[in-house]
């Protein structure tokens, strides 16, 4: 039988834990309900199981000009780091500017969102490091804010 500590030991997984987010497929992602959100696309970073048993990951989320996420919420709290472009991010009822080489910490619980500008001349991306971790896939990962939609 394995010990607690044996247990909390992973074995890392070249073809798993590592994942160029430069190339790859794009994938469509959704709102709670199933809509696509339109001019919204990612790419699947790396994600594993943590110790304490939380999926932690990272993703790579672009965006075309004048796209929007609803506001919401989820079960996990995020940091973006902005790769490309100019945008800007909604928490708890204030928008703020970010640009290339701006982070922010988002936490889960408060109404938040990533909106672009409409009149940009590029697409504004950046990687998306969450725990929980949710699959970019995945329908659950966001819950819109019914009452600030």
């Amino acid at each position: 039988m394995r010990s607690v500590i044996e247990m909390a030991v992973r074995d890392f997984a070249t073809d798993e834990h590592i994942r160029n987010l430069r190339t790859g497929e794009w994938v469509a992602l959704h709102d709670d309900s199933g809509r696509r959100l339109e001019g919204i696309r990612g790419r699947i970073g790396v994600a594993a199981t943590t110790t304490a048993g939380e999926e932690f990951g990272i993703d790579l989320i672009e965006m075309d000009p004048g796209s929007a996420f609803p506001l919401h919420t989820h079960p996990g709290d995020h940091i973006l780091y902005v790769v490309e472009g100019r945008g800007l991010v909604h928490v708890d009822g204030e928008d703020h500017g970010v640009v290339r080489g701006d982070s922010i910490f988002v936490p889960a619980e408060l109404p938040h969102g990533v909106k672009t500008y409409a009149e940009a001349d590029d697409p504004f991306s950046f990687l998306a490091v969450g725990h929980p971790h949710r699959h970019l896939t995945a329908t659950d990962r966001m819950k819109v804010v019914e009452a600030e939609r």
